[in-house]
C-alpha cells in the first residue's frame, strides 16, 4: 500500500493510507456508516454483509464480504469486489492492481480463517 500511495500522489490520485488501520480486536458495532476502515469508507454492516466502498476520480469500488453459516458451526465468507472505471487512468490503474487482487482476497480470507 505504501507504494501504491506513493504512486498515487504523483498522478493526483488519493493517498488511501496503511491496510493495517483497523483494529481487529474494534468491536464491529463500534463503526457506522461513513466511518473509515482501513482503507475504505464502510457503507454498510449487517450480520450477513459488510459493504465497504472508496471513490476516487478515476474509479469507483465497493467491496462486500459476505458470511454465511453452513451448519456444522462453520461459516462460509465471499468477498467480491465491483470497480466501476470512470477513465484512461483508471483502466491504466486496473493492469496491475486487477492480478494483485487475486492473490490478496485469498491471503485476507485464508488469515480470517485462523
Amino acid at each position: 500500500m505504501a507504494l501504491r500511495n506513493r504512486a498515487a500522489v504523483l498522478v493526483g490520485l488519493k493517498d488511501l493510507g496503511p491496510l493495517s488501520a483497523v483494529d481487529p480486536a474494534g468491536a464491529e458495532s463500534a463503526y457506522r456508516p461513513g466511518d473509515r476502515v482501513g482503507i475504505f469508507t464502510l457503507v454498510q454492516n449487517t450480520f450477513a454483509e459488510t459493504l465497504l466502498g472508496d471513490r476516487d476520480k478515476h474509479l469507483d469500488v465497493v467491496l462486500s464480504v459476505h458470511r454465511r453459516a453452513c451448519g456444522t458451526g462453520r461459516v462460509l465468507v465471499t468477498v467480491t469486489t465491483v470497480v466501476r472505471v470512470h477513465n484512461l487512468l483508471g483502466h491504466l490503474y486496473m493492469i496491475p492492481v486487477r492480478p494483485l487482487h487475486r492473490r490478496i482476497a485469498p491471503a485476507v480470507l485464508a488469515s480470517l480463517a485462523r
